[in-house]
């Protein structure tokens, strides 16, 4: 199921009228639930919430998880995401093999070094 899971964003209201003619299921996920997997999350499980629940300082940043989208409607989002000025989101993700056994805390962790290695190639 093509999905996306908002993490800390301000502008929900927003996304999802941008995305209601896409038929696009939008979770939003609360702070307890920052130590889950994004699998966990993406697969609706919540069982950690109950046993570890997140109870830190959850980060400024917001972030957009991008699930089980193609390639054509992610172009597509993604440029109506663009062109709204209402809409600020710090990061966009897309939940892959390779991450979705990640708490979303490393996930900010990981999208925050990336983007602070891009900002040093673009001083260069």
């Amino acid at each position: 199921m093509e999905k996306l899971i908002l993490f800390n964003v301000s502008c929900k209201q927003q996304i999802k009228n941008l995305l209601i003619p896409m038929n696009i299921k939008i979770i939003e996920a609360h702070s307890t639930q920052y130590n889950d997997t994004l699998k966990n999350i993406a697969d609706g499980k919540t069982d950690i919430i109950k046993s570890n629940p997140f109870t830190g300082k959850v980060p400024d940043e917001s972030l957009i998880l991008f699930c089980g989208i193609s390639d054509k409607k992610l172009d597509k989002i993604l440029f109506k995401l663009r062109n709204n000025k209402d809409i600020n989101v710090t990061y966009k993700a897309i939940l892959t093999p390779s991450n979705s056994g990640w708490t979303v805390l490393h996930l900010f962790l990981e999208l925050a070094k990336e983007q602070a290695a891009y900002n040093m190639l673009k001083k260069q």
